[in-house]
C-alpha cells in the first residue's frame, strides 16, 4: 500500500517541535472558536456576556474539554485505546491550552464575548500567517507545491471581490467607477496572492487576511452586539447576534484549513488533512418518497391545466427535434442475437422513432396547408358555489413564427448531444501551414473581442465620449461575421477539391473540419455578444448580418456533414469510417450550434429575424395560460400560476444547493474516515430518526428559529433552508450507502499506484458512487417540492401573486455589512404546494378544478426535476463504464 494509507494512523511522522505544537494549538483554537460560533448562533450564550457570567461559561467549557481529553488520555495511558498519532495528541493538548487561556482572559479582562471572539480570530490569523512565513523562510522543513491551485484562487478571489467592494464603497461611494476598480482589485489581489506564490504563502496569507479582517471588524465593534441592518421592504433586519457568529464560524473554517495544511507540511498531505477537517463539519440529512398519485392527479387536473394551450407548428417541430434525434439513435442500436425475438426487439426500438416521425409529419402538414389543428374539450370551474362548464381546446396553428427561446433550447440540447458523441480528430489528415496560422490566431481574436466586451460593459458603448461602438465594434462585428462564414465554408470547399476518392479527401481534410466549424462557432458567438454592450445591430442593406451569417453557416455545416456521410457510405475501411463518423458528429454539432446562435441573436438584441416566410422573434407562438400567466381571476375567466411555479423552482434549487454538498461530504467522512463503531451507529440512528420527523416540525423549527434571524418576516430564504434541512438526511443516507457499495478493490488499486487517500476518494470513490447518490437526490427533491405545511409557516400562502420573484436580479452590493444583499430572498413568494392549499381552502372563489390543475403542474415540475436527475445519473454511469 502507499505511504498515504500506511501512515493513516499517524498522518505524519515528523518529530514534535515548537512549530508543530503551535499549529496543533491553532487548529484546536479554530475548533473552539467554531464551537463558540455555533453556540452563540443558537443564543445558548449571549454575545454581550462579560465579567463573571462569561468566566463561568468558559469555566464550564474548560471542565467539559478537560474531562473529555482527560478520559481519552487515561484510556490511552492504560493502553485500552492507544493513541500513537502525535498530531492527535497535540490537538488534544491544544484544546486544553486554548480553552484555559480563554477562561483566564475572560476573568482577567473586562470584555464581552463578542470582543473576545474577535480577538480569537485575530490570533488565528496571526498564527496562520506566521506558519506560512516560517515555511517560506526555511525555518521549518516543508514540501509546498508550486501553487495553492486555481480552485483556491477562485474562492479567495470571490472573497476579495466582496471585501474590495466594501472598502470601495466606504472610500469612493457605492456604484462609482473607482468603487468598481477597488472591488476588482481586491478580488485580483487575493486571487493572485493565492495562485502565484508557492503553496505555503498562497494557502496561509489569504486566509490570514480574511480571518484577520473578520476579527478586526468584530473586535473594534464595527459589527458589534448592538449593530443592526434593516433592508428595505421588510419590517425586521439583521443584527450582530446573527452576523458575528457567522463570521466566527466561517473564519474558524478558513483558519483550520490553513493551519491543517501547514501542520502537514503542505503538498498532498496538507491538502488531505485540510479537506478532512472541512468535511468533518458536514452532517445530517433526511429522506422522503413522493406519493404515487400521478394518474389520479393527471385525470383530475389536466383539463383545467391545459386550457387554451396553443403552439405554432414550427415551434412544435423545433421542440420535437431532440426527441427525433434521440429516437433515431435508439433505433440504430443493434437488436441483439439472431434468434426468434430479434424482430420483436427491433420493432420496439423502432416504435419511438415511428411515433416521433408521425407527429413531425402531422406538424409539417399543418404548417404546409395553413390549417389549424385542434383538440376540443371541456373543463369545469365553480362560480358562486355552482359548477360551470367551459369550452377550450389544445391547438396547433400554422403560424410561421418561432420563439427565440423555443429555438435556442432544443438547438443547445442537440449541440451538447452531438458534441459529446464527437471524440477528436487530433493528428488526423494532412497539415497546412496557413490553416495552422489561422488556428493559432483564432483564440487571440476571440479573446480580444472578449476584452472589448468587458470594456463596453464597464465604461459603456461610448467610453470617454469616444464612439467606439460605431467606429470599432460595428466593423469588427461585420468582419468577424464574414470570417466566421468563410470558416464554416472551409470544410465543404476543401473536400470538393483535390485528388483521390471522396472518403480519402474527407479524411485528409479533417483539420479543416475542426478549425472551420469550431472556429466559426467561437468567432460568431463572440461577435454576437459584442452587439448589446456596444449598442449596435449591424444591418448591411436589407441583411441583418449576424443571424444571416449564422443561418448560412448552419447550412454550410450541414453540407459538410452530408459530404462526410456520403464519404462514409463509400468507404470500406473500418478506421476511416470511424474518423468520418467523428466528422459527421462535429458537423451536426456545428449545425445545431449555429442555429442556436440565430435564436440567441434575437433573444439578446430583441430584433426579429425573417427568412423566407418564417420569422424568429421573442414573442413566439406558444400560449400556455396556466403556466405562463401570473394571475388566476376569481370568476370563470382562465388564468395561470407563473409566480407559484417560479417560486417552487427557486425553493427546490436553493434547498438542493444547501443540502447536497453537506450530505455528500458527511457521507464521505462517515464512510471513509470515521472509525465504524458506536459513533457511526449513533449517527445512523439519528439520521434515520431525523428522516422520520414530521414535516410540520421542520416548519415550526423554521418559524421559531430561522424567521427571527432572517428579518422576522416570511421569506423565500427561510423556505429554502427548511426544505434543505428536510432533504439533508436522505442525501446523507443514500450517499453513505453508495460510498459503501464501491468495491474495496478500487481503493486498493488506487493505493497501489501511490495515490493519496483523498485523491482516491475524489477521483475513484465518489465518481463510482455518484449514480446512486443522484438517485437519492432525485427522491429527496420529489418530496420537498411538494411539501406544504412547513412552507405555510415560513413562506405564507399567497393565492394570487401578480409578479414572479426575481432572485438573480435582486443581488446588490451595499456600503455597510453584510455588503451583499438580496431583498428578493427576504421576501415572501407564492409556491405550488401553498397555492394548492390556498385554492382548495378559498371557498367560493376557489375551485377544485384549479386546485387539481395546480397539483398537476406541481407534478410536472417534480417530474422535470426527476428528468434532470436521471439525465445526470445516466451521464455518470456512462462515464464510469467508459473509463
Amino acid at each position: 500500500m502507499s505511504d498515504a494509507y500506511a501512515n493513516e494512523s499517524a498522518l505524519v511522522s515528523a518529530e514534535s517541535n515548537l512549530y508543530d505544537r503551535g499549529l496543533d494549538t491553532a487548529i484546536a483554537l479554530s475548533i473552539v472558536s467554531f464551537t463558540l460560533g455555533m453556540i452563540t448562533l443558537v443564543d445558548a450564550v449571549g454575545l454581550d456576556a462579560s465579567g463573571g457570567a462569561l468566566g463561568e461559561f468558559f469555566l464550564l467549557l474548560l471542565a467539559v474539554v478537560v474531562g473529555g481529553v482527560g478520559v481519552v488520555g487515561a484510556f490511552s495511558w492504560a493502553n485500552v485505546t492507544p493513541i500513537t498519532s502525535k498530531r492527535v495528541r497535540g490537538i488534544a493538548l491544544g484544546l486544553v491550552v486554548s480553552t484555559l487561556a480563554l477562561t483566564v482572559f475572560a476573568y482577567a479582562v473586562p470584555v464581552t464575548l463578542a470582543t473576545l471572539l474577535g480577538v480569537v480570530l485575530l490570533v488565528e490569523a496571526a498564527a496562520v500567517a506566521a506558519a506560512g512565513l516560517a515555511s517560506k523562510a526555511g525555518v521549518v522543513d516543508t514540501e509546498p507545491s508550486p501553487s495553492a491551485g486555481l480552485l483556491a484562487g477562485g474562492a479567495f478571489g470571490v472573497i476579495g471581490l466582496i471585501i474590495g467592494a466594501t472598502l470601495g464603497a466606504s472610500v469612493a461611494g457605492f456604484g462609482s467607477l473607482p468603487w468598481l476598480a477597488i472591488a476588482l482589485a481586491g478580488g485580483a489581489v487575493l486571487a493572485t496572492l493565492t495562485v502565484v506564490p508557492s503553496e505555503d504563502i498562497g494557502s496561509t496569507l489569504p486566509p490570514a487576511l480574511v480571518v484577520g479582517t473578520f476579527g478586526a471588524v468584530i473586535a473594534t465593534a464595527v459589527v458589534g452586539v448592538g449593530w443592526q441592518w434593516n433592508p428595505q421592504n421588510i419590517s425586521g433586519g439583521f443584527t450582530g447576534g446573527a452576523v458575528i457568529p457567522i463570521f466566527v464560524v466561517f473564519g474558524a473554517i478558513l483558519s483550520a484549513w490553513a493551519a491543517a495544511k501547514s501542520r502537514a507540511g503542505f503538498g498532498a498531505r496538507g491538502r488531505q488533512l485540510g479537506a478532512f477537517l472541512v468535511i468533518n463539519l458536514n452532517a445530517f440529512l433526511m429522506v422522503a418518497v413522493m406519493a404515487t398519485i400521478v394518474v389520479f392527479v393527471t385525470v383530475k387536473g389536466v383539463g383545467y391545466a391545459l386550457h387554451g394551450l396553443t403552439i405554432g407548428a414550427l415551434s412544435a417541430l423545433a421542440l420535437l427535434a431532440p426527441a427525433l434525434v434521440f429516437s433515431v439513435a435508439h433505433a440504430r442500436q443493434p437488436a441483439g442475437t439472431d434468434d426468434w425475438n430479434t424482430g420483436a426487439r427491433q420493432l420496439f426500438r423502432l416504435l419511438p422513432l415511428a411515433a416521433t416521425g408521425a407527429v413531425a409529419a402531422l406538424l409539417l402538414v399543418t404548417a404546409a396547408l395553413g390549417r389549424r389543428l385542434a383538440l376540443p374539450f371541456t373543463y369545469t370551474v365553480w362560480v358562486d358555489r355552482q359548477p360551470q362548464v367551459l369550452d377550450t381546446a389544445v391547438a396547433v396553428t400554422p403560424d410561421p413564427r418561432v420563439g427565440a427561446l423555443l429555438l435556442v433550447a432544443p438547438a443547445l440540447v442537440l449541440f451538447v448531444y452531438f458534441y459529446r458523441s464527437y471524440g477528436n480528430l487530433r493528428n488526423v489528415g494532412s497539415r497546412f501551414d496557413r490553416l495552422e496560422t489561422v488556428q493559432r490566431a483564432l483564440p487571440l481574436v476571440i479573446g480580444g473581442i472578449g476584452v472589448l466586451i468587458g470594456v463596453f460593459l464597464l465604461f459603456g458603448y461610448a467610453p470617454l465620449g469616444l464612439p467606439l461602438g460605431l467606429t470599432v465594434a460595428y466593423p469588427l462585428v461585420v468582419a468577424g461575421s464574414t470570417a466566421a462564414l468563410g470558416l464554416a465554408a472551409l470544410p465543404t470547399a476543401s473536400v470538393l477539391v483535390g485528388d483521390g476518392s471522396l472518403a480519402d479527401r474527407a479524411q485528409d481534410r479533417a483539420t479543416f473540419f475542426v478549425v472551420g466549424l469550431l472556429g466559426s462557432l467561437g468567432l460568431l458567438t463572440a461577435v454576437l455578444f459584442l452587439q448589446t454592450p456596444a449598442n449596435i445591430v449591424p444591418i448591411v442593406g436589407p441583411v441583418n448580418v449576424v443571424p444571416v451569417v449564422a443561418l448560412y453557416a448552419a447550412v454550410a455545416s450541414l453540407a459538410a456533414t452530408a459530404l462526410a456521410a456520403s464519404a462514409k457510405r463509400r468507404s470500406t475501411e473500418a478506421l476511416q469510417r470511424r474518423l468520418l463518423g467523428e466528422e459527421i458528429s462535429l458537423g451536426l454539432a456545428a449545425t445545431a450550434g449555429h442555429l442556436a446562435l440565430v435564436g440567441l441573436h434575437v433573444a439578446v438584441t430583441g430584433v426579429q429575424f425573417n427568412v423566407l416566410s418564417v420569422s424568429v422573434s421573442n414573442e413566439g407562438t406558444l400560449s400556455f395560460p396556466m403556466a405562463l400567466t401570473p394571475y388566476i381571476p376569481l370568476g370563470a375567466d382562465p388564468g395561470g400560476i407563473l409566480p407559484a411555479i417560479v417560486g417552487t423552482v427557486w425553493l427546490v434549487v436553493g434547498a438542493t444547493l444547501f443540502a447536497v454538498p453537506l450530505g455528500i461530504g458527511a457521507a464521505v467522512f462517515l464512510t471513509e474516515y470515521a472509525e465504524q463503531g458506536r459513533f457511526t451507529a449513533l449517527v445512523e440512528i439519528a439520521t434515520n430518526a431525523l428522516w422520520s420527523t414530521p414535516s410540520i416540525v421542520f416548519g415550526l423549527f423554521g418559524a421559531a428559529f430561522l424567521l427571527p434571524r432572517l428579518g422576522g418576516d416570511e421569506s423565500l430564504l427561510a423556505g429554502m433552508l427548511v426544505l434543505g434541512f428536510m432533504l439533508l438526511p436522505l442525501v446523507l443516507i443514500t450517499s453513505r450507502e453508495a460510498v459503501k457499495a464501491v468495491p474495496d478493490e478500487y481503493r486498493d488499486a488506487s493505493a497501489a499506484l501511490g495515490v493519496s487517500k483523498w485523491e482516491t476518494i475524489r477521483s475513484v470513490v465518489i465518481p463510482a458512487a455518484m449514480p446512486s447518490v443522484i438517485t437519492g437526490i432525485i427522491l429527496g427533491v420529489g418530496r420537498i417540492a411538494g411539501e406544504t405545511a412547513p412552507l405555510i409557516l415560513v413562506l405564507g400562502s399567497t393565492l394570487n401573486s401578480t409578479e414572479a420573484i426575481d432572485v438573480i436580479g435582486g443581488f446588490r452590493f451595499t456600503a455597510q455589512p453584510p455588503f451583499v444583499a438580496n431583498d428578493a430572498l427576504l421576501s415572501s413568494t407564492a409556491s405550488l404546494p401553498t397555492q394548492v392549499w390556498a385554492v382548495i381552502s378559498a371557498g367560493v372563489s376557489g375551485s377544485p378544478s384549479r386546485g387539481w390543475a395546480t397539483a398537476f403542474i406541481l407534478l410536472m415540475v417534480v417530474l422535470t426535476f426527476y428528468a434532470v436527475g436521471i439525465t445526470a445519473r445516466t451521464y455518470f454511469r456512462r462515464k464510469l463504464n467508459y473509463e
